[in-house]
């Protein structure tokens, strides 16, 4: 029934063969919907009558030569491009389902597992195995895990810089550091002068670092930043990436926000002057129970995909703000990271007071034994927990492996 209606509706009139009987005074044959739209156990008995009638009518000899070869012996082209046409349309039909159910369950197992791994729920941290447990082998190499091997290994002052700036020039701070009592100081006064301020663009980590005189910076304590002292630094942030000339490196964004959450870390963590090497540091402002949430990445987090623009984001702090001591602050506590997406390593800073967690070692001693961290960081999104329970006014301390990149600066461009 339904063939010989698809037949009927796919000639034309020019395409008849030329030995056909006129089709004019054939009775026009059922609508597909009147025909085709319900299957014979839905029919009555007379209506199947009638459509056993309406099969029977192909046998007739206008029928036969519908179907009959030409001269050519060929199929019916009209027929035969149908019948492909169908056929490929059902085989993309069944493809393109098929790979969009596919895709929607892949990114529904990506959202998932990100979700997992970057947000670990309390019920889950100890099944996974990376943040309560010390392993004793994992600290064998003690300089392996020296916190401050995350700035590379120090200023290079073998390289030819082709600059060098005379006694006669020199400005008066460099020649006075010179003279200094203080032999850090006296070394980067000698790195200074080989510095050349047009060439800032070039600078690594190590320059920079000294270029702002961030060793005789910090031979005095540095103060805890203020609320409002962020908030002017998030600013200046929001302003410079309006006015970044690369928002781009390649197909990521050159630097970002980690996400767009606000948490308040005050309820757990409070920050002091902890003196000594450490400097600043972070106290529990009260009794902690193990698994806890201490704090996290935040819009806060800053960021960096490529060292230049961290490099430039540097130099426009210290343009904005008259502290240069600030911008030594930035890069003591900058790190490099390993991300799980876009670029290999980033830059990442965070612009409140979770940068002031102490790696446990700092300070003291990194043998085995003395292994001190209470609070635990994974996933990208460095959510950070209690690994014991911690009381009020008790130090908290990190494990600063748990999310840097040792010797990495460098593949970051600095």
């Amino acid at each position: 029934n339904s063939s010989t209606m698809v037949l009927h509706s796919t000639i034309s009139e020019e395409e008849v063969p030329p030995s056909a009987p006129d089709l004019s005074s054939l009775s026009p044959l059922p609508s597909l919907e009147a025909a085709g739209s319900s299957s014979s156990d839905d029919m009555s008995p007379a209506e199947q009558e009638d459509g056993n009638d309406i099969l029977s009518s192909s046998s007739n000899p206008a029928s036969s030569t519908i179907d009959a070869p030409n001269n050519n012996s060929e199929p019916h082209r009209n027929k035969e491009h149908g019948d492909v046409k169908a056929a490929t349309k059902l085989w993309l039909d069944s493809m393109l389902s098929g790979y969009s159910f596919i895709w929607r369950l892949s990114i529904v197992l990506v959202v998932i597992l990100s979700w997992y791994y970057a947000y670990p729920t309390t019920g889950n941290i100890e099944q996974q195995g990376e943040m309560l447990e010390y392993e004793e082998d994992e600290y064998e190499d003690e300089e392996e895990y020296d916190p401050w091997s995350i700035w590379g290994d120090g200023f290079d002052y073998t390289k030819d810089r082709e600059f060098w700036i005379p006694d006669e020039d020199l400005p008066e701070d460099i020649a006075t550091d010179l003279q200094s009592t203080n032999e850090e100081v006296q070394l980067e006064a000698t790195a200074r002068r080989q510095l050349d301020p047009l060439k800032w663009d070039t600078f690594d980590y190590w320059e920079i670092y000294h270029y702002f005189a961030c060793a005789k910076v910090f031979t005095s304590p540095r103060p805890v930043w203020s609320e409002q002292l962020f908030r002017d630094t998030r600013d200046l942030y929001h302003d410079f990436v309006e006015n970044d000339d690369t928002s781009f490196i390649g197909l990521f964004r050159s630097t970002y926000q980690a996400n767009d959450d606000v948490y308040d870390m005050s309820q757990n963590a409070i920050p002091y002057l902890s003196g000594g090497e450490k400097g600043r540091g972070l106290k529990a402002a009260r009794d902690i129970k193990e698994g806890e949430v201490i704090f996290k990445a935040t819009n806060n987090t800053i960021i960096f995909n490529d060292g230049q623009t961290l490099r430039k984001f540097l130099f426009a702090m210290n343009d904005r703000f008259s502290d240069p001591g600030m911008v030594c602050d930035i890069l003591i506590w900058a790190w490099v990271q390993d991300m799980p997406c876009g670029t290999p390593f980033a830059g990442v800073v965070d612009l409140d007071n979770g940068n002031l967690l102490n790696d446990w070692g700092l300070g003291g001693s990194y043998e085995e034994q003395d292994y001190s961290a209470n609070i635990r960081c994974k996933g990208a999104a460095l959510s950070c927990y209690a690994s014991k329970d911690i009381i009020e006014g008790e130090e908290l301390l990190g494990d600063y492996s748990d999310f840097v990149s040792y010797y990495a600066w460098a593949d970051l461009g600095l």
